[in-house]
């Protein structure tokens, strides 16, 4: 083989493995970088470019790690959320940020941000953080693991404590939790794709992750925040949809998410929005269903022609259907 094909073949080696980066930079951004870090330096998340290498280095360590987790370490799963194209490009990315030894992002600043966010109508306020289970049954959590006792991380050095122990963060890490303010705030939970729960009334109370005011520099770790206002509605029972479930991202339509998911070989978006009453949810589904689909919906939803319990829909209905969370009472 001569030199120019060597050279054509190396560059085109190059040229792929740029496009995985490229890509798996993308998804890291969109799912990794709250906890992370926009560059892998490091949040309430490990420092991922640094020489303290937790779980390993290779390519096959870090795809492990972000496919099964570290549910010890408030790590999940990442499995029944990205493909294996996804954790094999977000991989890529990870692998080519290590030793590049950026400063650590948690450090306390002075900031703008209030410990108690809020949104409106036009402008609905979405966050990522950990959320309180709030008592739900352990059954709707089918695809969340159990936290166990780990060495305490230090954010500024990057490194394990041998001699102080964290226990597990009491909380759900998959969520994504939006407010409309007074009149309608709701939690989604990405592993489980699905509505937890909906309030009304003030948002959240963040003092104990993100500090006193608007100074920042908390002195605890407490990462639960506080529902404010008055809970309405809380799931229960089996998912609504059959089949395994794929969290696949969100976007937005004039500021609202909407939420992409998959459901055994159903496409599913969702869009929830303020309802005539205060605190009630309309629950939009679009779906790819070419057959009839039978629900069971939980108590404290209806559709929108008041119906209960087990909602059937024809193969037209069910590609646009909307259903009802109650509300104040």
């Amino acid at each position: 083989m001569n030199k120019t094909i060597l050279s054509l073949l190396g560059l085109t080696l190059s040229v792929g493995l740029s496009a995985d980066v490229k890509r798996g930079q993308q998804v890291f951004n969109q799912f990794c970088a709250n906890c992370h870090g926009d560059k892998g330096q490091g949040l309430v998340g490990p420092n991922l470019t640094d020489k303290e290498i937790l779980h390993g280095s290779s390519k096959e360590e870090i795809v492990k790690v972000i496919k099964n987790g570290v549910l010890e370490k408030a790590m999940p799963a990442w499995g029944t959320i990205l493909n294996d194209s996804q954790i094999s490009d977000v991989s890529d990315y990870v692998k080519s940020i290590i030793g590049k030894n950026l400063k650590n992002g948690f450090v306390a600043v002075k900031t703008t941000v209030s410990s108690f966010p809020t949104g409106t109508l036009e402008k609905p306020y979405l966050i990522r953080t950990y959320m309180p289970a709030l008592d739900l049954d352990k059954s709707i959590f089918v695809n969340h693991g159990k936290g166990g006792n780990v060495n305490k991380y230090s954010p500024g050095s990057g490194k394990e404590d041998p001699k102080k122990v964290q226990k597990p963060i009491n909380g759900l890490p998959s969520t994504i939790t939006v407010n409309f303010g007074q009149e309608l705030s709701y939690t989604f939970d990405t592993l489980e794709c699905r509505l937890l729960y909906t309030w009304s009334g003030q948002f959240l109370d963040m003092t104990k992750y993100w500090g006193k005011g608007t100074g920042g520099g908390r002195r605890g770790f407490g990462y639960i925040p506080d529902i404010m206002g008055d809970v309405h509605f809380k799931t229960s029972g089996a998912h609504p949809f059959k089949g395994k479930v794929q969290f696949k991202g969100y976007r937005k339509e004039k500021g609202i998410p909407v939420f992409l998911y998959q459901a055994g070989g159903l496409s599913i978006s969702l869009k929830i929005t303020l309802g005539p009453k205060k605190g009630e949810a309309i629950c939009e589904y679009r779906t790819n269903s070419k057959e009839p689909l039978k629900i069971k919906l939980p108590p404290g939803i209806q559709s929108s022609s008041g119906q209960s319990g087990s909602l059937i829909l024809n193969a037209q209905q069910a590609q646009n259907f909307k259903l009802i969370v109650k509300g104040a009472k």
